[in-house]
């Protein structure tokens, strides 16, 4: 089956911008505007992306009118979500992707997000940008480089990414699909329809606030599910405030990760700067990449 990749924007797209998880303040909404604009870009805001109904951006169904109208909408050419949170994986099911391989746009967001991306690779084999959010915007403006990046990214810019060497790095070169996301998530749609096949994969995975011995039985179930067994390779992002109980689980995150995939021969890639920090750098998903790690650091560059 083909990927489809959706195409590139020139100045004067239109963004919009939809919540289709947690709730969110209307100043977020705003700074994207501005930023959109100074860009040379357009928005246009769901009908419901600053609702709130208890933790969540508005009801499951007006979160799912919101988003079903951007995926619709034939003038939109990007759907930037504003922020993660919960509330993604429940409304799933009810949205219809099915005009995306057809009049394919490119989907922007990241954590609870993955539920999108994991629908968009696995069901429909359509690329999408896991990268920053409206939510991650500085108050200040001062916008970092990953924002350039993300546009970049957006407009058909060649992106290489090189990291700097790590000592938990596993060495070796390989290439394939990039799929993946939050792994909480990830461990959430194993065994559903949106679960993801790994041959022929480089997986990227990041987490935010787990308890290590959580992040040790995720890692478990891939394992035991046949998932890391037959990647191509692996690109561990950032691990954020991972937490430890009273009695010390033993090994630092990425330790726990590193042992359970240490008998494979793929490529393992540690500390890529995308995730739960800054820089939080966008990623083609679902695109071809070559992935390459040396004593020297990696490179990951995409092939479109």
């Amino acid at each position: 089956m083909s990927t489809t990749t959706p195409p590139f924007i020139k100045k004067g797209a239109l963004f919009g911008l939809v919540s289709p998880a947690g709730r969110i303040d209307s100043d977020v909404i705003s700074r994207a505007g501005v930023f959109l604009e100074r860009n040379g870009f357009r928005s246009r805001r769901g009908k419901y992306v600053t609702h709130e109904h208890y933790q969540f951006s508005g009801t499951d169904e007006e979160r799912i009118d919101d988003l079903q109208a951007m995926i619709d909408d034939p003038e939109v050419e990007v759907i930037w979500c504003c922020r993660g949170g919960y509330g993604t994986l429940r409304i799933i099911d009810a949205l219809d992707f099915s005009r995306m391989p057809v009049q394919p746009k490119w989907l922007v967001g990241f954590s609870d997000i993955s539920v999108i991306h994991a629908t968009l690779q696995n069901n429909y084999n359509t690329v999408s940008v896991h990268g920053p959010m409206p939510v991650n915007l500085p108050a200040d403006n001062n916008y970092g480089a990953e924002w350039n990046h993300l546009l970049d990214i957006l407009q058909g810019h060649d992106i290489v990414y090189r990291t700097p060497a790590n000592i938990l790095n596993k060495q070796g070169t390989s290439a394939g699909q990039l799929i993946g996301g939050n792994l909480s998530l990830l461990a959430a749609m194993t065994g559903t329809r949106y679960d993801f096949d790994p041959r022929g994969k480089i997986l990227f995975i990041e987490e935010v606030g787990e308890q290590l011995y959580h992040l040790d039985r995720m890692m478990y179930q891939l394992r035991l599910s046949g998932k890391l067994e037959h990647l191509k390779g692996l690109i561990v992002g950032h691990l954020t405030d991972m937490k430890d109980g009273k009695i010390p689980f033993g090994n630092s995150a990425r330790e726990i990760i590193r042992n359970i995939t240490e008998h494979y021969d793929y490529p393992v890639l540690f500390d890529f700067p995308s995730g739960h920090e800054s820089p939080n750098e966008p990623l083609l998903m679902g695109a071809q990449v070559h992935l390459q790690v040396t004593d020297e650091g990696g490179l990951v560059v995409y092939y479109i």
